[in-house]
């Protein structure tokens, strides 16, 4: 960065390519790029923070009358790496020829926060030289070409390689285990209340931002405090095209083959509309649905309309756990597309809700379970394995606005800071039901801007036809977007040069791009 006082005449002024010595010769310098910035196929790793000028980089020369020149500067013959620049105020001394160095983003060259240059828009690098989400671009070629746009490939979440613009590889494509389907980090919910952390792109106090990311450099820091030369703000984070939930099938013998016993709770009772209060207002201390204890015996009540819907707490225990024996747990993914109006569905369709087919009691070998058709007026009048619970965990952060609407049988509970929201208990037909999350929220005590669980626990306990529709609507969180904040004063960022004011012409232009002014 070249600053002309007015007390200066400019003698001389071009550019040339320098390739620079190590960091430790000039503090002034970050350090080189190193392999420890690179991914192991050699690409450049957001998470490595700020790249550091290499060779190909553009610097400036120039000789001034009484040997001033400004911060990001080297003092030494044209081309040459040797002493900094001594501090002195606010500018660098002492008389010399001075080499500054200027990140352009387009130049083929890495610098500043730069991780991938020049761009290749829609293909892995933005116009600011930043890598797109779910891209990985290589180093630039050497000697640098402006003319050649960054190298880049999509990143594959769930391979267990961290690189690109993830903050985590876990393995695997699921929401709600800690490590997101697009490998964002999630805030953790397991004891019951949810705790953000840094880099889950939820801000929330103490944070001064949340970006997605622990990068160092790019305005939020590693442990989501506001960098110097930056200004961030809060906006709505980028909803990925699809929610993919993790989600927990348990298959129970309903119908059993040869001596196998019939569990209690299956294939048993009967209903054609909700039996409420089945369960308790709050979940037990483990986190799953305790039996209120009604509906246990068989005898038409008013409370128990359809009469008997349950056995025994000891039973209802095993419902929401695994038990050798007793069930077959099966780990998998509820798969919930982006609408156009921004919503997320899951829909078992016509077809119906069978998702234990190739997986439950019918499968082993021996098969312990019989199929049961299902109804064609229901749904596709084919075999299935009936007889199975689902519980699906996730966490939203409350904005107002939000929704959930679910739709099928037979029970479905859904709880929200582990208090009851919706009650769909009990054997019945397909039914509809929305959660207007606004107008519970004083009952499940929740407050603006903070992060809660969503636990779903359904049980398809009859055979005849299986449906399962959720839709959720709204339930997106709050980031941060930073940006440098040109004209405080501070170089920061892809700003060539930062003089506090947006003033053409006095040698640092308005959009912070240093000027070229010969008297």
């Amino acid at each position: 960065m070249l600053r002309r006082p007015s007390m200066f005449s400019l003698a001389l002024a071009t550019s040339i390519a320098v390739g620079c010595a190590a960091a430790s010769e000039d503090p002034l310098r970050a350090q080189e790029m190193s392999t420890d910035a690179l991914g192991a196929t050699g690409a450049v790793d957001a998470a490595a923070g700020p790249a550091a000028p290499g060779s190909g980089d553009t610097f400036s020369i120039a000789t001034m009358a009484d040997g001033e020149c400004s911060a990001n500067v080297r003092v030494g013959a044209a081309g040459s790496c040797s002493a900094p620049c001594r501090a002195r105020g606010g500018d660098y001394s002492p008389a010399g020829v001075c080499e500054a160095y200027g990140v352009k983003c387009g130049d083929g060259a890495l610098g500043g926060i730069e991780q991938c240059d020049p761009p290749n828009v829609g293909r892995g690098c933005a116009a600011d030289c930043r890598l797109e989400r779910g891209y990985v671009c290589s180093p630039p070629s050497l000697p640098s070409n402006p003319n050649e746009p960054a190298i880049c490939r999509q990143t594959v979440c769930g391979d267990r390689t961290k690189e690109g613009t993830e903050a985590c590889d876990d393995g695997n494509a699921i929401d709600g285990d800690g490590c997101s389907s697009t490998c964002a980090l999630e805030p953790d919910c397991s004891s019951g209340s949810c705790a953000s952390k840094c880099g889950d792109g939820i801000k929330l106090p103490p944070e001064e931002c949340d970006d997605l990311n622990t990068t160092d450099g790019d305005g939020c820091s590693h442990d989501c405090r506001a960098e110097t030369g930056f200004s961030c703000s809060e906006s709505t984070a980028s909803p990925p095209p699809r929610l993919d939930l993790a989600v927990t099938y348990r298959d129970f013998l309903a119908i059993p083959l040869g001596t196998g016993m019939r569990h209690p709770d299956f294939e048993a009772f009967s209903g054609e509309d909700v039996t409420p209060d089945l369960v308790r207002p709050t979940l037990d201390v483990e986190g799953k649905p305790a039996l209120d204890g009604r509906c246990a015996q068989g005898s038409v009540t008013a409370q128990c309309p359809y009469g008997q819907q349950l056995t025994t707490a000891e039973n209802f225990n095993q419902w929401y756990r695994d038990v050798s024996g007793v069930n077959l747990s099966v780990a998998s993914a509820l798969l919930l597309p982006q609408q156009a109006d921004g919503s997320y569905v899951f829909d078992s369709g016509n077809a119906g809700f069978y998702p234990v087919d190739d997986a439950g009691w019918t499968a082993t070998t021996p098969a312990r379970e019989s199929r049961a058709t299902a109804s064609p007026n229901v749904n596709d009048g084919r075999s299935h394995d009936f007889g199975f619970t689902t519980e699906v965990r996730y966490f939203f952060q409350y904005r107002g606005g939000e929704s959930l609407t679910f739709s099928g049988d037979d029970d479905l509970w859904i709880f929200i800071n582990r208090t009851l929201a919706l009650d769909l208990g009990g054997l019945h037909h397909r039914i509809q039901k929305t959660l207007d999350v606004d107008q519970s929220a004083t009952a499940l005590s929740l407050a603006l801007g903070d992060i809660y669980e969503i636990d779903l626990f359904h049980a398809e306990r009859h055979s005849d036809g299986s449906n399962f529709k959720l839709t959720l609507t709204g339930f997106i969180p709050t980031s941060s977007a930073c940006q440098s904040a040109c004209g405080d004063g501070v170089r920061a960022a892809n700003e060539e040069c930062d003089d506090g004011n947006h003033v053409d012409r006095d040698g640092c232009s308005g959009a912070c791009r240093i000027e070229t002014i010969i008297r």
